[in-house]
């Protein structure tokens, strides 16, 4: 594969309730530091450079702040959603409302996209505190399947690794679309090139008859 072709950067997007650890995420992935508690009261973009499966992408990641997530939010959302790649479906396992809204927020994007192959990754956050859990982990696991994303329980709080994998996987998903994108778009350049050498045949022919 020519450097030209390889997916030199990626927009993602984190999107779910208020509190349910999508800032703390994002900060652990791109630092490898946990910090528990952000105050931010509007969408706040970072931007950083990862390297997965050897390949360097440069990432701009949307961290969206929305209390409902859907509803009187929506407008604001559709267009982060227009805007990204892919998408990083965040709930806590301590708080149901946030796990509810997880197949809203997925209906949102496929809607808004009009497809229903838009790279998403679903995350679990906060399973160390079991305590406080509120939504099981094989509920999580059977509404990805139905939702047909990929699915990470973890914790922000205690493993840096776990949250690189979840993104490190939406990484992957983003760069199947991209080179499934690139291969459409070849084929539909082949068969526009075959259209415009038949017709250029068509009319040489009429001209020799004429």
């Amino acid at each position: 594969m020519t450097e030209a072709r390889k997916m030199a950067r990626a927009k993602l997007v984190l999107l779910g309730r208020e509190n349910c650890g999508k800032t703390a995420l994002c900060v652990r992935f791109i630092t490898k530091r946990f910090i528990g508690e952000y105050d931010h009261k509007k969408e706040v973009t970072y931007r950083c450079c990862k390297i997965v499966d050897k390949e360097a992408t440069d990432l701009e990641i949307l961290d969206t702040v929305n209390k409902d997530c859907v509803g009187s939010g929506a407008t604001p959302l559709e267009s982060s959603i227009k805007w990204g790649d892919g998408f990083l479906i965040v709930y806590s396992v301590t708080d149901r409302s946030s796990f509810e809204a997880v197949a809203r927020l997925k209906r949102l994007i496929d809607h808004t996209r009009q497809s229903l192959g838009i790279p998403t990754v679903i995350v679990a956050n906060k399973n160390d505190m079991e305590n406080g859990r509120a939504v099981r982990t094989e509920e999580g696991q059977a509404l990805a399947r139905d939702l047909r994303c990929s699915f990470f329980e973890l914790s922000a709080a205690e493993s840096s690794s776990a949250v690189e994998a979840a993104f490190s996987q939406l990484i992957r998903e983003v760069r199947v679309e991209f080179h499934r994108h690139l291969l459409a778009m070849d084929k539909r350049s082949r068969v526009l090139q075959m259209r415009h050498a038949l017709k250029n045949k068509l009319t040489r022919s009429k001209t020799m008859q004429w």
